[in-house]
């Protein structure tokens, strides 16, 4: 597997992604009246559809987006690269997964928001961002920065990219009706994992510019 293609635009992505997380983790912690507002509107677009049984299928359906499923999926894809003989990128995709991580981690403590009171499945912890959310963006990035660049076909390519992104809202969606997160909260985790991924690969691309026989030291 070739190495990830520089990109000299990530700063200013990584710029946007924390200005808007740090915004609205802002406007959360003050519990600003536009971010209640906000909250609420999204959540009313889903009562029409709740009832027991669509209930008892999305709480099955969130369980293939959780923290610890994505985890595996994560560590999966990690333990291909390595078996493609990709060594460098292994580790870092490995760094780039616990890393990620315990900051999400950090951050959800220092905010420390209250899951919504009417949630209609039992869960403990804080609910701002999405441990869900952010985990599922986690591992579509990482398909799309690691596999993507190296299928030929355009049409399969851009299937896949909708797809993940389809997959990450879906994911998003189930967290929002079953009322254990406000959307807010899953709309912090896209932008905090955003910037997080980027200067992950912006980490990277220094250490190769410092190290460039790692670029043909995978065998």
């Amino acid at each position: 597997m070739a190495h990830i293609t520089p990109n000299k635009y990530r700063p200013l992505y990584a710029t946007i992604y924390l200005v808007l997380f740090l915004s609205l983790a802002t406007l959360v912690k003050l519990k600003a009246p536009l971010i209640a507002s906000f909250d609420t509107a999204v959540q009313k677009l889903l009562l029409p559809i709740t009832n027991p049984s669509m209930t008892d299928f999305v709480d099955k359906l969130t369980f293939l987006g959780g923290p610890e499923m994505s985890l595996i999926y994560c560590l999966l894809l990690c333990l291909i690269v390595y078996l493609l003989h990709d060594v460098y990128n292994a580790i870092w995709a490995l760094l780039t997964v616990v890393g990620c991580n315990l900051i999400n981690w950090i951050v959800k403590n220092l905010v420390a928001r209250p899951r919504p009171s009417d949630r209609l499945v039992e869960i403990g912890g804080y609910s701002f961002p999405s441990g869900h959310t952010f985990g599922t963006a986690l591992f579509v990035l990482l398909v799309f920065v690691l596999f993507l660049p190296h299928l030929h076909n355009q049409g399969i390519k851009t299937l896949l990219h909708v797809l993940g992104v389809l997959w990450i809202i879906v994911i998003a969606l189930t967290r929002i009706y079953l009322h254990v997160h406000y959307p807010t909260d899953t709309i912090a985790s896209v932008l905090l994992v955003g910037f997080l991924f980027e200067c992950s690969l912006m980490l990277s691309e220094a250490y190769l510019k410092k190290h460039p026989e790692q670029q043909h030291n995978n065998a």
